[in-house]
């Protein structure tokens, strides 16, 4: 849908392609016959400044609800997570429309999720704010905060490492801004089951493999992907989290580094894990049967999976899961 410029932060720290353009052409396409109905266009976008990920392509799927749609009030909470208030708030309905600058977020770069309007004091604002990792705000008195001051651990304060000296950090946890490159890509998949049920756990047991590669022909340092400085073990619970409509959610194995580095990959090379999404922490499980989606974080660069949950048969998966340790799966 399409947001007013007030909107426009928010937006930008959770979604992994957005960039800033100007509708050239708005072609209508089909509409549904629901109430309210579903509006499907494709938008031919031009002036196109990419602040995450990239795209590479003018042409965009977008939908909308159409003309009387209620919005459910959203509360959001100290911690980061959201709730949903008592009364429906009426939507004032807005068009995307040709000449019209906005901040467009994707998950895939090719249909557009959000439109928000610009005005070329946010446009210099999201330029700014576009260089901070994921999930990260900027307050209005300058200091940072990072969504790990949320995070379950009983340890979040970041150990003194003089590595890290001169890094704009978190004001609540003192953790540094880390981002990744542009030679740099997440991309994650889901594990199958060893056991597949019909109808259950069609992609799997919440457990996803991540890969982390470089795409260049030199080395790259990697700010974002934390490593154990005496071992080089790669902490991955320390440098990814989980973004959900739910809020920020973290993986059990984190609050416990002190001595870290970035990691280093040589030139096309690659490293992987697998986490186990049903340890994550805060995250609202649904009942019955449901498809979860899940935006993994990594700096400045995040990727998306999901998989089906069926509360009779990943309940008790997801119970045992809550109880381990660590979220890596060997």
């Amino acid at each position: 849908m399409v947001y007013g410029k007030e909107h426009a932060t928010e937006h930008l720290a959770k979604t992994p392609i957005a960039f800033i353009g100007t509708i050239d052409q708005v072609i209508p396409g089909i509409s549904t016959r629901s109430m309210p109905p579903t509006n499907h266009y494709k938008l031919i976008m031009g002036n196109i400044r990419s602040l995450r990920g990239s795209v590479s392509t003018t042409e965009f799927g977008y939908h909308q609800h159409g003309a009387g749609h209620f919005l459910q009030q959203v509360i959001q909470n100290p911690d980061g997570s959201e709730t949903l208030g008592d009364q429906p708030l009426q939507e004032q309905v807005k068009e995307p429309t040709v000449g019209i600058s906005y901040l467009a977020c994707s998950s895939d770069g090719q249909h557009i999720n959000t439109l928000v309007e610009l005005d070329n004091n946010t446009i210099e604002e999201l330029i700014k704010l576009s260089k901070i990792p994921l999930g990260w705000s900027k307050q209005s008195n300058g200091h940072y905060e990072s969504p790990w001051q949320h995070s379950h651990a009983k340890t979040v304060k970041w150990h003194d490492n003089k590595q890290y000296t001169s890094y704009d950090k978190c004001a609540k946890t003192g953790r540094p801004l880390l981002i990744t490159t542009d030679d740099i890509t997440l991309t994650c998949e889901p594990v199958q089951a060893a056991h597949v049920k019909e109808y259950q756990n069609p992609d799997g047991d919440g457990v996803f493999k991540l890969t982390v590669k470089n795409n260049s022909n030199r080395p790259v340092e990697i700010p974002a992907l934390l490593r154990d400085s005496h071992t080089k073990n790669i902490l991955w619970e320390e440098s990814v989290f989980v973004i959900t409509d739910a809020g920020n959610h973290f993986f059990p194995g984190h609050g416990h580094a002190r001595d870290v580095e970035p990691t280093l990959l040589e030139p096309n090379a690659s490293v992987s894990t697998k986490l186990d999404t049903l340890t994550l922490h805060g995250l609202s499980w649904p009942q019955g049967g449901w498809r979860l989606h899940l935006r993994f974080c990594l700096g400045d660069k995040a990727t998306e999976g999901s998989y089906y949950y069926f509360t009779d048969h990943h309940e008790p998966i997801r119970k045992n899961a809550q109880k381990k340790p660590s979220a890596i799966v060997n």
